[in-house]
């Protein structure tokens, strides 16, 4: 699978585990803040970002 794929679909995850109430807007503001400015990272990075916070055990209290 791409990295490009990975990215979509993790940022769904997230979004759905993390921030259900956020409109997208919001949530990728948050996502910015957290992981770094999403559009200065190369794929494979942002995959590997994402996946770490998506896995991390306390995402659910933001």
């Amino acid at each position: 699978m791409s990295d490009r794929q990975n990215i979509y679909e993790l940022l769904e995850e997230i979004h759905q585990k993390a921030f259900p109430d956020c409109s997208v807007g919001e949530y990728l503001k948050h996502m910015d803040a957290l992981v770094g400015p999403l559009k200065d990272i190369p794929d494979g990075e942002l995959v590997a970002r994402l996946y770490a916070y998506n896995k991390m055990p306390f995402y659910e209290h933001f």
